[in-house]
């Protein structure tokens, strides 16, 4: 029988390849080690991709919606807190307008018009509240202020009051005002409300609440009208300063009931959107279990095998140092 030899090129070569596919091997077998699925879906499923594609992508989708739901989550939160924060103030405000006496001393009313003044500048600066740099009463233009600035909205209101010598004309300028098209819809964001977003498969919730909603227009009434008593109205009578203080406390009082029936209804949305963000978690969790089982691998098996590779290729290693010092003189 004849003996066939290989070359050192040969031989050289042959060795490369094997340190080549036992290196894969020892990757492939570590992957596999560490995430407990397998390194060839293809084979591990019998080259039927259906249900692992079905899977993959109902996860896909599951992740986008739980970066939707999140920021829902956000805004809702967020438009909480702003109507709120504009109940409290106003509701406060209105008690201590209210509670002027006839003769209600010129100090307190003065004071009672630099609170309304401030408490109309927190309700603007809450109004263009920004989360993740989208203005959320905006609606569809997020990038634009809700409401202009404070300063620009008091100096329009205080031309539009002047010459009025009675509360009841600063109330009608007032509130003709926020009704014109010249006055508030000019100076706030004209953009349609949000879509409706869909924050599961079968939920959309609607936070449609923006610087045109009604509530807050007559909240912001209020507080405009409260606030010409530090812009000058009818500063020659404490009697009509009293009387346009009464007015601007019972225009806050009204709305209250409105303005805690805003709130609740965005706390329902809020709950439904973290309902739906469960069952989403839910369906998440499922999906991943049922995918581990399609791919999973026995982590002993696969940790037997790889303990092995590594002897293999440890083996290779030391035959490549020993071929690799052999010279004719060892044949001599």
């Amino acid at each position: 029988m004849t003996a066939v030899s290989l070359g050192d090129l040969a031989r050289t070569f042959m060795l490369r390849r094997q340190n080549v596919a036992l290196k894969s091997q020892a990757q492939r077998l570590s992957t596999e080690t560490v995430t407990g699925l397998t390194a060839d879906v293809r084979k591990k499923v019998k080259g039927d991709l259906g249900s692992i594609n079905g899977i993959d992508s109902s996860l896909a989708l599951l992740a986008a919606r739980k970066s939707v739901t999140s920021e829902a989550t956000l805004l809702a939160s967020g438009m909480q807190n702003v109507l709120s924060a504009m109940n409290k103030s106003a509701s406060d405000l209105a008690l201590d307008l209210t509670s002027l006496s006839p003769n209600g001393m010129k100090m307190t009313t003065d004071q009672l018009g630099t609170a309304a003044e401030d408490a109309f500048r927190s309700a603007i600066s809450a109004l263009n509240t920004r989360i993740g740099d989208r203005s959320i009463f905006a609606g569809n233009d997020p990038q634009s202020a809700a409401v202009a600035d404070a300063d620009v909205i008091l100096a329009s209101l205080e031309t539009a009051i002047a010459g009025a010598a009675s509360a009841a004309d600063v109330e009608q300028a007032v509130f003709a005002w926020f009704n014109n098209a010249g006055g508030y819809a000019a100076m706030s964001c004209q953009a349609a409300p949000l879509a409706p977003i869909a924050v599961s498969a079968t939920e959309n919730v609607k936070l449609q609440v923006t610087a045109q909603h009604s509530v807050i227009k007559e909240t912001l009434k209020g507080l405009a009208l409260a606030a010409m008593l530090n812009r000058g109205a009818l500063s020659g009578s404490d009697a009509g300063r009293t009387s346009l203080a009464e007015s601007a406390g019972a225009r806050l009082l009204q709305g209250q009931t409105d303005r805690i029936d805003l709130a609740a209804r965005i706390g329902m949305v809020e709950e439904r959107i973290e309902a739906a963000a469960t069952a989403n978690a839910a369906e998440t969790t499922s999906l991943q279990i049922a995918r581990i089982e399609l791919l999973g691998v026995d982590s002993y098996e696969t940790a037997t095998q790889l303990e092995a590779t590594q002897t293999q290729i440890e083996t290779l290693y030391k035959l490549t140092t020993r071929l690799s010092r052999m010279s004719l003189v060892d044949y001599l």
